[in-house]
C-alpha cells in the first residue's frame, strides 16, 4: 500500500472518530475540568494537525517553486541590486 493510500486512510479514520456520540451523555471532567467530550476533541485536533504534517511531508509535491514565472509575471523575480 502506498503513502497516499495510508495516509487517506487515517483521515477516513479521524472522519469516523470525529462522530463520536459515545461521549454525549457522559458528564465526566478530565483533570477535574474539561468536560471529556471536548479533551477528546482536544486530542482528535491533534492527530489531524499530524494528519496534514504527514500530507506535507509525504505527498506535497516538491517540484512547485521549479516553474518559472513568466517575465511579464507580476511576481517575477527580477535579478539585479535592490533599490
Amino acid at each position: 500500500m502506498s503513502k497516499r493510500a495510508l495516509i487517506a486512510a487515517y483521515f477516513v479514520l479521524l472522519f469516523v472518530l470525529h462522530q463520536d456520540f459515545w461521549w454525549q451523555a457522559d458528564a465526566r471532567l478530565v483533570f477535574g475540568i474539561v468536560p471529556v467530550s471536548l479533551a477528546y476533541h482536544a486530542v482528535w485536533t491533534l492527530l489531524v494537525a499530524f494528519g496534514w504534517w504527514l500530507v506535507a511531508t509525504f505527498c506535497w509535491p516538491t517540484n512547485l517553486d521549479d516553474i518559472p514565472a513568466p517575465a511579464d509575471s507580476p511576481i517575477a523575480v527580477k535579478s539585479g541590486p535592490l533599490r
